[in-house]
């Protein structure tokens, strides 16, 4: 350690909006990557020792023992002190940044029209900047901002671990374009804990209610159609409703996705992932073939979701048809669980695709997600009796069938 050289690079500091050129100069240091090893004790086991250099002064931490820590876990806790040794001095302590000056830096260059983002991405992010973050630290310096406090203030909002969640991540992010931006040197929402879990599972639909619905419907054009694709497909609304004629290949019976229509703007589809081409069941295009034939609007370029009162310039709304003609089907059809929407049919479709024994890999490429915990563990729920035919299969292979019970058969001895 007592080799290492230090070079030095003044920078020109400019927080955004409030200060000029030269108000603070930066020193950056070479980056201390600092030693993680393994240290004997007298007595007890070995233990993670952290070395590094600050500003001249050589610094330990022990991290932990051997048996607490494996490597990995060591070189994460490891990575808390190693930020820490790379915060430049004139920092610690005393950043004058304050999180609203922050927040308009990361909204100019990451939520403008050329970030990339969708417009939900964008206008959800902003929301959350706006009704919660700025209130209640926008007149705060980054270093005032602990995640001790934010932790607090998280769990005392009446929000869902969701949506909390959401908050964790748009307020971490804006920290992380501090960083990237050397705004500010370290982002102490990463250290924020805070669940994801649902408290409650979300609502999914079985096959006998879609059906249900799925006749209350009989003859409400194009809803029924949208309601159809959505529930045999497992698109995303948005999806749905930005389709155009040109992306359905009747001959081949493939759907390209190729952009989304969500509260009123049209986008790129969310991910590269969601741009992969569908397989259309059989049902949803023979429903697609009629809907064209009944449309005013029946061009390559045009909506296949047109809507008459925009003369066909833009694709009808989802939540308006939902609530004027799917919701009371639904309660028509009996239905009363509790918080259906669009969203509900794409997570019914992930679980009854695992349920009818789709495999892994196919249902990912179907649901379009980039991960199978994506699919598995956000999606995919067991529907009906699943649950309960399953217990009864344990149950038979460890206890026998029921027509064995009384005889000399032992099969729980023969497992083992």
């Amino acid at each position: 350690m007592s080799g290492w050289r230090r070079d030095t690079l003044s920078l020109s500091f400019v927080p955004p909006n409030h200060r000029k050129e030269g108000d603070m100069n930066l020193k950056r240091t070479r980056y201390r990557a600092g030693s993680l090893t393994t240290e004997t004790r007298k007595s007890g086991p070995d233990v993670w020792a952290y070395r590094w250099e600050d500003g001249g002064t050589r610094r330990k931490q022990i991290l932990g023992t051997v048996k607490e820590l494996n490597k990995t876990q060591a070189q994460k806790k490891a990575d808390e002190y190693r930020q820490q040794a790379n915060v430049p001095q004139e920092l610690r302590g005393n950043p004058s940044l304050t999180v609203a000056e922050l927040v308009d830096h990361y909204k100019e260059h990451e939520l403008g029209e050329s970030s990339g983002k969708t417009a939900k991405v964008v206008k959800a992010y902003r929301y959350v900047l706006a009704n919660y973050v700025l209130p209640k630290w926008g007149n705060l310096t980054l270093g005032a901002v602990k995640a001790v406090a934010v932790e607090s203030w998280l769990r005392s909002l009446d929000k869902a671990n969701g949506t909390k969640a959401k908050i964790r991540e748009v307020f971490g992010a804006a920290f992380r374009h501090a960083m990237r931006h050397e705004l500010y040197p370290t982002n102490p929402i990463a250290n924020v804990r805070q669940a994801r879990k649902r408290t409650t599972e979300p609502s999914i639909l079985e096959p006998v209610e879609i059906a249900a619905i799925l006749r209350e419907l009989e003859g409400v054009e194009p809803v029924r159609t949208a309601f159809l694709i959505a529930a045999i497909m497992g698109m995303r609304r948005g999806e749905i409703f930005g389709l155009r004629w040109a992306d359905v290949d009747f001959g081949r019976a493939i759907l390209h996705v190729r952009r989304s229509f969500v509260d009123g703007v049209v986008g790129p589809p969310k991910t590269d992932s969601s741009r992969r081409p569908l397989p259309i069941p059989p049902q949803a295009l023979e429903a697609l073939k009629a809907w064209q034939k009944e449309s005013s609007y029946a061009a390559p370029d045009d909506w296949v979701f047109a809507s008459d009162a925009a003369f066909g310039k833009q694709p009808l709304w989802p939540g308006t048809l939902w609530r004027r003609n799917v919701a009371p089907a639904i309660k028509q059809a009996g239905i009363t669980k509790p918080k259906l929407g669009w969203h509900s049919l794409r997570r019914s479709f992930a679980s009854l695709l695992l349920s009818s024994g789709a495999s892994l890999r196919v249902s990912m490429e179907l649901m379009r997600h980039s991960t199978a915990e994506m699919t598995l563990s956000t999606y995919a729920q067991t529907v009906g009796d699943e649950k309960r035919d399953a217990g009864k299969k344990v149950a038979s292979l460890v206890m026998g069938h029921k027509e064995d019970m009384g005889h000399e058969k032992e099969p729980y001895l023969t497992l083992i």
